[in-house]
C-alpha cells in the first residue's frame, strides 16, 4: 500500500518476525511514495528464494533494505552475513566466499567455513558487487545455479540453502559494456531490481530523518532532546546530500554533539549547507514557442530536476499522476 505525504511513514517490519533474535529490528524511514512501493515489493517478495539486486548512490540505505528482506522473510531468526567485495582482494574474497579445508594453503591449519556456509538457511548479502574480481564472479554465478562449491583445497561438493542479496552503486549497464561485470551474473541476480532513489529525489524525508536521528543520538550520548530552527531545517531541505542518508546521519551526529543549545540553529551548519545558494531552477524559453511545446519542455524538465520521480513531479506541476502519465503518453516521453 502506498502512503503519501501527509500520512505517518512507514517505517519497518512486522517486529514479530524477530522474536526471540537478538538483532535490532531494520528500520527505514521514509514518507516517499518512491520507498512505500518499494516497502510493499519486500512483503511480496521476501519468502521467495528469488535473487534480489538493490541499486542505488552510496549511502542510500541498501544494506538496510537487504535487512528488511531478511526479516520480512520465514528466514528472519537464521544467519544475515554480510560481505563487502570492493573492500576484500580477490586471493582473499574466494577464501571468504567459499572458505578452504585444512592445509589447503599454507597457514591453514583447520577448515575454515566461508560466508556461502555460513549463511545456510538464511540471507547472504553482496554488497559492491561490481567490484567483484571476474574469476570469483564465474565461481559465485555456479554457488548461486547450483546451491553448491568447493572449499580451498576440497574435492566435495558442499551444499547450501542460502538467499543471494546483492547490491552496487555502480553503472552495472557500462560494467557489462567494459566487461567489469558479467552479463549471465546480472541476470542470475536482478531476478528482483530494486533501484533507491538518491535522498535529493525525496526531500519530504529529509526532516523525518533529521529528526529521528536527533532523537537517536540524544539518546545514545544522553543528552536533552534538541530541535532545528526553521531556517536550519530549510536549509537542510535545500541540500542535495551527495553522501545520502549516511551523510544526513553523520551530521547529525557531530551536531548533537558540538551544539551546546536545545535549537540547533544554522551558524552551526557546515559551510557546504548554510552557504548554499538557495536558487530556483529556472527555464527559458523564448517567445514564439507553442503552448504544446511549452507544456513538454516543463513535464521534461521537472521530471529531470526530480530524478525521474513521477509522484514528486506530479506535486510540483499540480496535476495528479494520472494526468501526468497521460501527459506523458502523448507527447511520448519516457
Amino acid at each position: 500500500m502506498i502512503q503519501h505525504e501527509q500520512t505517518a511513514p512507514q517505517t519497518t517490519v512486522p517486529l514479530q518476525r524477530l522474536a526471540g533474535s537478538e538483532r535490532p529490528a531494520p528500520v527505514f524511514l521514509s514518507r516517499s511514495p518512491v520507498i512505500q512501493d518499494i516497502l510493499s515489493t519486500i512483503s511480496l517478495i521476501a519468502n521467495s528464494p528469488a535473487s534480489v539486486l538493490i541499486t542505488g548512490e552510496s549511502g542510500t540505505g541498501k544494506e538496510v533494505i537487504a535487512q528488511l528482506i531478511h526479516a520480512c522473510s520465514s528466514r528472519a531468526l537464521q544467519p544475515f552475513i554480510a560481505i563487502n567485495a570492493a573492500a576484500l582482494p580477490k586471493d582473499v574474497i574466494d577464501n571468504e566466499l567459499f572458505g578452504h579445508e585444512k592445509e589447503a594453503f599454507t597457514g591453514a591449519i583447520s577448515k575454515k567455513s566461508g560466508c556461502f556456509e555460513m549463511a545456510d538457511r538464511g540471507t547472504l548479502f553482496l554488497d559492491e558487487i561490481a567490484e567483484m574480481h571476474p574469476q570469483t564472479q564465474a565461481k559465485l554465478l555456479r554457488a548461486i545455479e547450483t546451491k553448491s562449491f568447493r572449499r580451498l583445497g576440497g574435492k566435495e561438493e558442499v551444499f547450501v540453502d542460502a538467499r543471494v542479496v546483492a547490491a552496487t552503486n555502480k553503472n552495472i549497464a557500462e560494467a557489462i559494456r567494459t566487461g567489469d561485470f558479467r552479463e549471465d551474473l546480472f541476470y542470475r541476480l536482478s531476478v528482483i531490481e530494486i533501484v533507491i532513489p538518491p535522498l535529493r529525489a525525496r526531500r519530504d524525508d529529509i526532516p523525518l530523518l533529521a529528526n529521528h536521528f536527533l532523537s537517536f543520538f540524544s539518546r545514545k550520548y544522553e543528552q536533552a532532546e534538541k530541535s532545528f530552527s526553521p531556517e536550519a531545517l530549510e536549509m537542510m531541505i535545500a541540500f542535495d546530500w551527495p553522501g545520502n542518508v549516511r551523510e544526513l546521519r553523520n551530521l547529525i551526529e557531530g551536531l548533537m554533539l558540538i551544539c551546546p543549545h536545545t535549537t540547533i540553529t544554522p551558524h552551526y551548519l557546515p559551510e557546504r549547507i548554510s552557504k548554499q545558494r538557495m536558487s530556483t531552477p529556472t527555464l527559458s524559453i523564448p517567445l514564439g514557442t507553442t503552448l504544446e511545446t511549452i507544456e513538454h519542455l516543463v513535464i521534461r524538465e521537472t521530471l529531470a530536476s526530480v530524478e525521474q520521480n513521477k509522484s514528486a513531479a506530479a506535486k510540483i506541476l499540480g496535476i495528479s499522476r494520472k494526468t501526468l502519465h497521460n501527459k506523458l503518453n502523448a507527447f511520448n516521453i519516457l
